[in-house]
């Protein structure tokens, strides 16, 4: 029988380890730097070598011409840095909107008055008001007018826009007293002078609608002088139309 003590005290044999891993000391590959790799070594220029290199054209690399100190420079100095100041606000970018906007909206309101001001045979708006032959809203007869004592009237009282209408109404009645057109009531003056054959009277009374539309719709003051001009042309449509 094998002794139970020989069996307890046998020394057990450590089993191989199936993944073996092989110890290197690696420290024994870092060497020490040798302080003379570290050492810096300064140098310092001569001052005949600084004044060399200071002089030395090639070495210059501000090319820049300098502005001369005089009051309008330092003034136009002054004005750009306000302004590049005034740029970076937020208030500027709010102003300047504000203007360029009404800018526009100026623009596009001359632009309507004038294309009122220019309609005068009502394509784009409409028939304006010099296409009636009505004086008031009363709807009075043109026949009934003694056309000739309001035009007097009105020019002694230096009414001379008033004046202007009633000689434009008094041609539109010698027209039609000739037969040389038919009134009626919201009819263009453009048909008007398209219903006129002589061509002398024609062109005549188109310069006189002309004249009369721009005085009564543009809104221009009438002086004397521009009333006799007037007149003048409106007596000179009547010979034609009397002879």
């Amino acid at each position: 029988m094998m002794n139970a003590n020989a069996f307890f005290c046998q020394r057990s044999i450590p089993s191989p380890d199936p993944y073996p891993v092989e110890h290197q000391d690696t420290l024994n590959k870092i060497t020490h730097a040798d302080p003379e790799d570290f050492r810096v070594e300064v140098r310092l220029l001569s001052e005949n070598q600084l004044a060399n290199y200071l002089n030395d054209p090639a070495f210059n690399y501000d090319n820049k011409k300098k502005e001369a100190e005089d009051w309008i420079t330092k003034i136009k100095n002054w004005i750009n840095q306000q302004l590049a100041l005034m740029r970076s606000s937020k208030t500027y970018s709010t102003i300047l909107d504000i203007f360029y906007y009404s800018l526009a909206a100026l623009a596009l309101l001359l632009i309507i008055r004038g294309l009122i001001k220019a309609d005068r045979r009502g394509l784009l708006f409409g028939k304006v008001g010099a296409n009636q032959i009505k004086i008031t809203e009363a709807d009075e007869d043109i026949n009934q007018l003694n056309l000739d004592e309001l035009i007097s009237a009105e020019i002694n009282n230096k009414n001379y826009k008033l004046a202007i209408r009633y000689l434009f109404l008094k041609s539109l009645k010698m027209l039609a007293d000739k037969e040389l057109i038919r009134l009626k009531n919201n009819k263009t003056n453009f048909e008007y002078i398209s219903e006129i054959k002589n061509k002398s009277i024609a062109e005549a009374f188109r310069d006189a609608t002309f004249r009369f539309e721009w005085i009564w719709y543009g809104d221009f003051p009438v002086d004397e002088a521009l009333m006799k001009n007037s007149q003048n042309d409106f007596n000179n449509l009547f010979s034609l139309i009397t002879a």
